[in-house]
């Protein structure tokens, strides 16, 4: 008899980081050099709490029934992975290179790179060998600045679409490298 499993829950509120890269060499083997380079940039303390996932469908496919059999079946079909649009906080009036640029000269529009997902690990802390993290190859897409909200709650911030290119590698373990 099977024994059943049940994870401890885990809890997500500050425990997800997110980062930007321009480079990643093999998306199944993610270096820490790779993750924390100089050109990339750490998202974690700029996107917003209400920032959503990657999401997946699947499309199913009702293959054609042949005329002697009584049942019909389903494949699997065309896969389709898409990325809600990145909110990222935003100084307009900071300098250039401060914390409240940073993000918007990094994330130039049309930029090819990765985003990268840790969750499990207080947001803050730094990234670790062993860790495990999502890769999601992207073209990040024209950005504008606008605010949160018009109300006493609004804040400045910047909306880019980022489009994913190709396959994600999901909960990949973080390696030491040159």
């Amino acid at each position: 008899m099977a024994t059943a499993i049940q994870p401890a829950l885990q809890r997500s509120f500050g425990n997800d980081g997110w980062g930007f890269v321009t480079a990643v060499a093999d998306i199944q083997v993610p270096k820490l050099t790779e993750l924390d380079a100089v050109t990339g940039f750490i998202l974690s303390c700029s996107l917003f709490g209400e920032q959503g996932d990657p999401t997946v469908t699947q499309e199913k496919v009702t293959l054609p029934r042949i005329l002697c059999q009584t049942q019909q079946f389903e494949v699997n079909g065309t896969v389709t992975f898409a990325m809600p649009d990145l909110i990222v906080s935003f100084s307009p009036q900071a300098a250039a290179g401060s914390d409240g640029k940073k993000a918007w000269e990094t994330m130039t529009d049309q930029l090819n790179g990765f985003l990268w997902r840790r969750q499990n690990v207080p947001a803050r802390d730094a990234l670790a060998v062993g860790q495990f993290v999502d890769i999601i190859p992207v073209q990040l897409g024209d950005k504008v600045p606008g605010k949160t909200s018009t109300g006493a709650d609004g804040v400045y911030s910047f909306t880019q679409g980022a489009s994913i290119t190709s396959a994600p590698a999901w909960n990949v373990a973080i390696v030491a490298g040159p």
